[in-house]
């Protein structure tokens, strides 16, 4: 990967992300094994020519500091230790962030956003802690708890005191549900022969929606040259329902998030490249007032 430094940010804070110690470890990690198969085939192919400013690496190297500060917690709990056991042919290896031995709970922490703790599901981190959990257990360690530790990094004080659904404080602590041991381990098999194959040269893996962070297409009903919609459908018929004389609907096409401003190997990618479509808004006027 090279990497670049277009907005001149301190030199410090390049060397930092430059020399980013972390290497993975065996075939695969936890976070590749939940992840997009085919953009991990793309990374390998290509990783050489990817371009990443090093402003994009930020929040990431802020993360790696809490971790840092973890060292001074309880000597008595386990820090950052990676853990590995072969499945199906491969050595699968994560890297807990903090082991409570007393309590048997397995915590990892992240520097998020409120929007990420109110609004969004928490399917990926609940695969993230399953799978390091059951590698936990494999390594002879016993969590009936997991949790994510999640440090809101845009919190307002404000925003809390006027919001009562508002988080209260700047950090939360959020209970992950616990799979069966049996249901971890079936995910874990599926999901490394998914990427052995893609590997083999399994053309027909691509990316799922939503490994895409797909927003699907929606309808705004809105006042001709308004900025704001007065009510927003998910089907086209229901705006069509909604519409008047003195109304029309703009198309607020679905994107693919992901691909188009977070993955470095988009560029590479024939399924990306295929779906690219105009996003500029469509209208329609009521027939009524034609």
């Amino acid at each position: 990967m090279n990497l670049t430094n277009i907005h001149d940010l301190p030199q410090a804070l390049v060397d930092a992300v430059r020399n980013d110690p972390y290497t993975g470890g065996g075939d695969i990690s936890v976070t590749k094994l939940i992840d997009s198969a085919h953009r991990r085939v793309l990374l390998k192919k290509y990783g050489a020519s990817v371009v990443e400013d090093v402003s994009e690496r930020i929040w990431s190297l802020l993360g790696q500091a809490v971790h840092t500060i973890l060292e001074r917690a309880n000597k008595s709990d386990i820090v950052e230790e990676r853990l590995y056991s072969d499945v199906e042919g491969w050595s699968l290896s994560g890297q807990f962030d903090r082991m409570d031995l007393r309590n048997e709970t397995l915590d990892d922490y992240k520097c998020t956003s409120v929007y990420k703790v109110m609004m969004s599901d928490m399917k990926e981190w609940e695969r993230q802690l399953n799978v390091l959990r059951w590698l936990a257990i494999q390594n002879g360690y016993k969590v009936e708890r997991l949790r994510i530790i999640a440090i809101l990094r845009d919190w307002r004080k404000s925003d809390a005191k006027r919001k009562q659904d508002y988080p209260q404080k700047p950090v939360a602590t959020i209970d992950i549900p616990v799979w069966p041991l049996d249901e971890t381990y079936q995910y874990i098999r599926d999901r490394i022969s998914l990427h052995q194959e893609a590997e083999a040269g399994g053309t027909h893996i691509v990316c799922t929606d939503e490994e895409r962070w797909y927003a699907g297409t929606t309808y705004a009903l809105m006042k001709p040259g308004g900025k704001r919609a007065i009510k927003i459908f998910e089907r086209k018929e229901d705006a069509e329902s909604a519409l008047t004389d003195s109304t029309v609907i703009e198309e607020r096409r679905g994107g693919y998030r992901r691909c188009e401003e977070y993955c470095e190997v988009s560029e590479f990618c024939e399924q990306y490249q295929s779906s690219r479509e105009i996003s500029a808004p469509t209208l329609w006027e009521s027939c009524e007032g034609s």
